[in-house]
């Protein structure tokens, strides 16, 4: 046993099972054994012999900290959130004090969405062991998801002044500064990054594109695939500025060799796929542009939502329940309680249906400022929906009002106007309204097959759950239609108007002008120059929204019809 023991240390992995199969064999109940041939069988590939051993190894040594967090990583690595979720309980319920079970329970909570657990967990593990740098990342990532940006800067400015050296580290603190406003620092962090090390040019690359600058990202993947030849992330950022060769030569085929190459991780693979697919779409090359969207959204579902819960009867039942809430005499009705607000005006509708492009026309009007994406109104749905069917208190109402409006103001500043474009809180209409009774919503519609067609070809991260799968997102759609008629049923035509991409890119200004009406502002010419808008973009589409208006997205799907799979079913779905 105890030469298999030192193999395992030593990363002999196959040389390893041997002898410790032998052992366990030789001794059946030792769970030391037992528990080091699962080891052993983890790193050889073997997961559901090593998920066995674990198991095996808790029942003769229940709650012993070690096993149950080897379990708890076994599961991950095949994405079973849901069952490493209480292994990692079962860690830290024995060893309170070790920041490393506590950070592997902040991952399975965060991969199951348990967003505020999952900070708590971060937080914790921080505590404890304060030289853990993914730990603070992972606590940025979920602070970022829950808004709270100013949180974010001091979370960082601690770890940075602990750990100075790390890149990963001052690259995030650089964006968070950015967020808030502070981009003279910002860049100043980014580039003493770059200079020390230049993998971290990929992130001030990604930054510059959010700002708009382009042409300068480009230098920095150059820098950094310099450096390391075997990433995704560098080709990933190339494509976005709509650069397609290095030297004067396509890039497709040294692309391509890295994609498969044994080095590159699965993150890295899934920039890279999606790098090559545009890059094919450019050359409009139909086979490969197929393959590699598919392979691409393969690898993304693997990386972000396999084992993390898409549950389609709860989710049709909230929409049922949404629908059931919220008839047009409870929406119509008066009530004292709603602020008076008119300062939100709020741009709905399906993802990748143009409401970035939207948002960049209306908010450079002088008096619309954009707040981008806020998830407050996500969050508050789902605290009021667990309230079940009790009516919300006037104090609640305008706390809720109090809450959103500061929020909102702390992220865009003191506008007349600031628009909301988080496209998802469609579904939550009702609640706004019941908070925010004068405020505008403007509901973007787009062809469906091209909206669920420019889903399937985006890289969104870990973006909705219903992301990376043809038949959820065919799913997914149909159910926003359908809350989407009901909305229309009861909102008024000084309450909610809808328009359509396709009209917005064939006629902008006729457009422009019927939302500056809608929204009680004068007009201005400066709703004609959207791509001269320099705020920050943080969606996938910085580029698509800082160019003149173009309709080369209209019927993008049509060379590729044959390979669509299931999304084909939304031909069927041209009606409004």
């Amino acid at each position: 046993m105890v030469l298999g023991i030192l193999l395992v240390r030593t990363g002999r992995w196959a040389e390893s099972s041997d002898f410790l199969e032998r052992a366990v064999e030789a001794m059946p109940r030792r769970d030391e054994a037992i528990y080091w041939l699962a080891v052993a069988k983890k790193h050889t590939g073997a997961i559901e012999v090593a998920i066995d051993m674990c198991r095996r190894a808790l029942d003769l040594s229940p709650g012993n900290p070690i096993v149950a967090n080897e379990l708890g990583l076994c599961y991950m690595t095949v994405n079973r959130p849901s069952l490493a979720l209480p292994a990692f309980q079962v860690a830290v319920d024995s060893a309170p004090k070790s920041g490393a079970y506590l950070f592997n329970l902040g991952l399975a909570l965060s991969r199951l969405d348990r967003i505020y657990k999952a900070r708590d967990a971060f937080a914790s593990s921080i505590r404890l062991e304060p030289d853990r740098v993914e730990a603070y990342l992972e606590l940025v990532r979920i602070l970022e998801i829950l808004d709270a940006r100013a949180e974010v800067v001091t979370v960082l400015q601690r770890a940075v002044e602990r750990i100075p050296a790390d890149f990963q580290l001052q690259t995030a603190l650089a964006a968070a500064l950015s967020y808030v406003g502070r981009n003279d620092e910002a860049e100043e962090i980014f580039v003493k990054a770059m200079e020390s090390n230049p993998a971290s040019g990929n992130a001030y690359g990604l930054w510059l594109q959010q700002r708009g600058r382009f042409d300068d990202s480009v230098a920095c993947f150059l820098r950094s695939l310099h450096a390391d030849p075997v990433q995704g992330v560098p080709f990933y950022g190339l494509t976005e500025a709509k650069v397609f060769e290095i030297d004067g030569k396509s890039w497709t085929d040294r692309a391509e060799h890295v994609a498969n190459s044994n080095e590159l991780d699965l993150k890295g693979r899934t920039y890279l796929l999606f790098a090559l697919a545009k890059a094919f779409e450019r050359q409009k090359h139909v086979e490969k542009v197929v393959e590699y969207y598919d392979g691409a959204n393969k690898a993304a579902f693997k990386l972000y939502n396999e084992g993390r819960p898409f549950d389609r009867a709860e989710l049709e039942s909230i929409h049922i329940q949404t629908i059931d809430r919220y008839p047009k005499n409870v929406v119509q009705r008066k009530l004292d309680a709603g602020s008076g607000s008119a300062c939100p005006i709020f741009i709905v509708g399906m993802i990748r249906s143009g409401t970035t492009l939207l948002d960049q026309v209306l908010s450079s009007h002088p008096e619309v400022a954009s707040a981008g994406e806020p998830v407050f109104w996500m969050r508050e749905a789902d605290r009021v929906r667990r309230l079940g069917d009790r009516e919300l208190s006037g104090d609640e109402v305008a706390q809720i009002a109090q809450r959103y409006l500061t929020a909102l103001k702390a992220v865009a500043g003191e506008s007349p106007r600031i628009s909301d474009k988080m496209p998802l809180n469609y579904a939550h209409l009702g609640l706004i309204h019941r908070v925010l009774p004068e405020a505008k919503i403007i509901h973007l519609r787009r062809n469906p097959l091209d909206t669920c067609f420019s889903i399937y070809t985006t890289y969104l991260g870990q973006g909705p759950n219903f992301a990376y799968d043809r038949s959820n997102i065919v799913f997914y759609y149909k159910l926003y239609r359908r809350l989407m008629h009901h909305w229309r049923s009861v909102f008024t035509e000084d309450q909610m108007i809808e328009v359509d991409y396709e009209d917005l890119v064939s006629d902008r200004e006729e457009v422009a002008r019927k939302l500056v009406r809608f929204c009680g502002l004068e007009w201005s010419d400066a709703c004609l120059r959207h791509e001269q808008n320099e705020s920050a973009i943080r969606t996938p589409s910085k580029w698509q929204a800082r160019q003149p208006i173009y309709t080369s997205s209209v019927k993008r799907w049509a060379p590729y019809v044959h390979g669509l799979g299931e999304l084909t079913e939304l031909l069927l779905l041209n009606e409004p």
